[in-house]
């Protein structure tokens, strides 16, 4: 999803038109029942959502599922990342309708945008891991110097050469860093290579709190640039998680499977074990879940 349909130049362009949302599965209970009313088959809420809701947050624009493809057409299963071009012309043209139709009454400018935070450091590392991203942690424990360090950070990170190149996350805790390799405590912006499996990380570089902006920005980009991705396919990660016995602990029960998968006990999973079944043809939605601009589909909300 991250890799062919939300890196395309065009759905990118039309998702400035939106506000945005990311909410991380099994992490929060609230979240979960908020996801749980966009799309769960038999009620059961699955590992990923992607669905468009008007601005009313109740009227679904688009056929709801477990990525675009359920939308737009295009190729279901694990470790695709490369999707037919009608397929993402078709969310790009989609998104603009729908765009044109709620054009929204402010244009928000950089300085008042807040930093897309992630929740806690731990969740940052694991979810800039799967995106291949460097996170940018905004250490301070006193919180009026930490609110002054994110207006200084907000208009670079929502700049043309920023935008979407980070993960980012707040922290007022040493112990927030106990998996940070090479971190000593000192208040400013942490810039972190997270570790192959989102469980560990090691520190890029620490630019000081009261960096001046114009320093900042070349500062950051400097430390950002060190950051190497992991290079590994789908099914070399998941071999790789299974080898190094790497698992990750999540916040409530992991219930996609639930039925289907006898033995898998929620909550709690070897990275890289998972079923792998074989990639399904998508084609546009049609009918009652026809994407259509103000249209009402059965399960819906936006997940990005």
């Amino acid at each position: 999803m991250d890799r062919s349909f939300l890196s395309d130049k065009d759905v990118i362009a039309a998702s400035r038109k939106f506000v945005c949302i990311r909410l991380a599965t099994y992490e929060s209970a609230e979240e979960n029942q908020v996801l749980k009313r966009m799309f769960a088959p038999g009620g059961v809420l699955q590992n990923t959502v992607f669905a468009i809701l008007a601005p009313n947050g109740r009227t679904h624009l688009v056929r709801s599922g477990r990525s675009p493809v359920w939308a737009f057409g295009g190729l279901s299963g694990p470790g695709i990342h490369t999707q037919p071009v009608s397929a993402i012309k078709n969310m790009a043209q989609t998104m603009q309708a729908i765009a044109g139709k709620y054009p929204g009454k402010t244009q928000a400018t950089r300085e008042s945008m807040p930093l897309p935070y992630l929740s806690d450091v731990r969740l940052a590392l694991n979810v800039a891991a799967a995106d291949r991203q460097p996170l940018v942690a905004v250490y301070s424990p006193n919180a009026d110097q930490r609110r002054r360090m994110e207006q200084a950070l907000s208009p670079i990170a929502w700049s043309g050469q920023f935008i979407g190149t980070a993960q980012y996350v707040a922290a007022n805790n040493l112990t927030d860093f106990k998996s940070i390799k090479g971190y000593t405590g000192q208040t400013g912006f942490v810039v972190i290579q997270p570790g192959t499996f989102g469980l560990t990380g090691e520190v890029l570089g620490v630019i000081p709190a009261d960096t001046p902006a114009a320093q900042l920005q070349t500062q950051m980009a400097n430390a950002l640039a060190r950051h190497k991705p992991n290079q590994l396919s789908y099914n070399q990660h998941r071999q790789a998680g299974v080898q190094a016995g790497a698992r990750w602990q999540s916040k409530t029960p992991v219930t996609d499977g639930a039925g289907r998968r006898p033995g898998r006990r929620g909550g709690r999973g070897r990275i890289g074990q998972r079923d792998q079944p074989k990639p399904r043809l998508f084609q546009p939605a049609q009918g009652r879940g026809d994407i259509r601009v103000g249209g009402h589909g059965a399960d819906a909300g936006f997940q990005l």
